[in-house]
């Protein structure tokens, strides 16, 4: 059982999500931490493995000492993923030195973290996380007043919530692009205007002639990126919303020549992450369509199998005292 040092709480997991990462550091977590080291992040060690989990909604069971009773005890809370430690922020979920919300309890700094109002399910509460990435990816956009027309690459969950996001913003011309029908069908339910399949139809094509566009590209593919500067109207902007691993390339001259921009982003403010969490306590953002399926501890292994076939499941969520399976 977790211990709440100085301005912590010990928090009861409701349920939390699956997320990509949590996808690829199961996969690769060694090999994660050591390009980390590498680029001037402090050594992990990962032999005794790793408790993800940072797509969550908890519930405030023991305030540990030096807290100043912000919340009460049943109080439902979410919170950036970071827990404060001698005011150093170190990630939840993704560092061996604090447990993630794959269990049935997990820490939280008081100071981080945002009751939950009572209109909002547990479901909804989980995916601020993911849905606080996507406020950020437009914000860090040049949608501004204009109405650019944009594009999305990669209909995964960021994807499907940056949908959702443009949709929020009243942008009237959103392309998603992406090889699976139901995460096409999803786009659209998300918000989505248009749905392709980059195969048969070029997201690009189907933008006016001449005219700037908003790309996102949320597929974390590599050659996606050169791709995308090749074939985008000049003018245009690139958002990197996406994470491919390794090195990747393209060409200069293609860039310069359009005069392109690009931005990459990565996380959110807290202003952002509480965005997110008001945009769904008052129903501006469609969230219910990401929540495909649900699992107990046990059936995590079998959850991370079917979130490989995208015609299976978008967002499972997990609940620690639950039995339940993906069928």
């Amino acid at each position: 059982m977790p211990v709440p040092g100085a301005g912590e709480l010990l928090l009861k997991t409701r349920l939390c999500g699956i997320c990509g990462s949590d996808l690829h550091l199961f996969k690769h977590a060694a090999e994660i931490a050591r390009m980390a080291e590498e680029m001037g992040a402090p050594p992990q060690d990962m032999s005794g493995g790793l408790v993800l989990g940072h797509e969550y909604v908890g519930e405030v069971a023991v305030a540990g000492p030096d807290t100043v009773g912000r919340f009460a005890i049943g109080d439902r809370v979410v919170s950036v993923p970071f827990l404060l430690r001698d005011g150093v922020p170190i990630p939840i979920g993704a560092n061996p030195a604090v447990d993630g919300a794959y269990a049935e309890y997990f820490l939280g700094s008081e100071a981080l973290l945002l009751k939950v109002p009572d209109e909002v399910p547990d479901e909804a509460a989980a995916l601020v996380e993911p849905l606080g990435i996507a406020v950020h990816a437009v914000a860090k956009s040049r949608l501004g007043d204009a109405d650019m027309p944009c594009v999305i690459l990669g209909c995964g969950p960021i994807g499907l919530a940056i949908a959702a996001v443009l949709k929020m913003r009243d942008v009237t011309s959103i392309i998603a692009s992406d090889f699976s029908p139901k995460r096409r069908a999803l786009a659209l339910e998300m918000g989505a205007t248009e749905a392709v399949h980059p195969k048969e139809v070029s997201p690009f094509e189907r933008l006016a002639a001449h005219v700037p566009a908003i790309i996102f590209d949320c597929t974390g593919v590599k050659g996606v990126f050169a791709d995308t500067v090749a074939r985008t109207p000049a003018g245009s902007q690139i958002v990197m919303a996406g994470i491919p691993q390794g090195e990747d390339h393209f060409i200069p001259m293609l860039a310069i020549s359009k005069e392109l921009s690009v931005q990459f982003v990565l996380y959110y403010t807290p202003e952002e992450f509480a965005e997110a969490l008001d945009a769904i306590a008052g129903g501006k953002l469609d969230w219910r369509p990401l929540v495909t399926g649900r699992v107990g501890l046990e059936g995590i292994q079998q959850a991370f199998a079917a979130l490989e076939d995208p015609e299976s499941h978008a967002k499972i969520m997990i609940d620690p005292w639950s039995d339940a399976r993906i069928s």
